[in-house]
């Protein structure tokens, strides 16, 4: 026989589990909903721009490389019809002067690589170019479209599983109501 202690217990225990896993839905919704803004997405890459609190200006470019390939990368951009090579690690490539300086690329996990260039705004629509092993994305920035850059973008960036529970958010939300 069971004791109405026991029950009670039970539910309370189950009741903390519900409201702790609602909680913690609502937060990855809430940090799913402030990423949105940097991002553009296709299925095989996600490119973002974003300005950084020291007006540095960042641009991550998550393409996986090929198999089987060194991989290399190159960051440029587009105003027009000209196109400047901002950093790259290709032999035999210069970037433009004025960014030799001024720039640096660090690798991402589980692949892709972040560009930072320092003391830089963009004054103007430019379209962004990355490549990473002969595989090409661009992404067109409109002026004053730029977002700063966010924590909170970063860390779902480096943790993109988080993105694919924000659907189960919307609906936890949504039956709660």
């Amino acid at each position: 026989m069971v004791h109405i202690a026991d029950k009670t217990k039970h539910f309370k225990m189950q009741s903390f589990a519900m409201k702790t896993l609602n909680s913690l839905f609502g937060w990855i919704l809430v940090l799913g909903v402030l990423m949105i803004p940097v991002l553009c997405q296709d299925e095989e890459s996600v490119i973002t721009v974003c300005q950084e609190e020291d007006n540095d200006l960042r641009v991550d470019c998550f393409l996986e490389p090929r198999l089987n390939y060194h991989t290399d990368y190159e960051f440029s951009m587009s105003k027009g019809q000209k196109e400047i090579i901002i950093n790259t690690n290709i032999s035999g490539i210069m970037p433009d002067p004025k960014f030799r300086h001024n720039t640096f690329v660090t690798e991402l996990e589980p692949y892709g690589f972040r560009l930072t260039i320092m003391s830089f705004t963009v004054i103007e629509n430019t379209t962004f170019i990355c490549k990473v092993t002969k595989v090409q994305k661009t992404l067109f920035v409109e002026l004053d479209s730029i977002e700063p850059c966010s924590a909170i973008s970063v860390f779902l960036l480096g943790y993109p599983w988080l993105n694919l529970l924000v659907p189960l958010c919307i609906l936890q939300l949504w039956e709660a109501c």
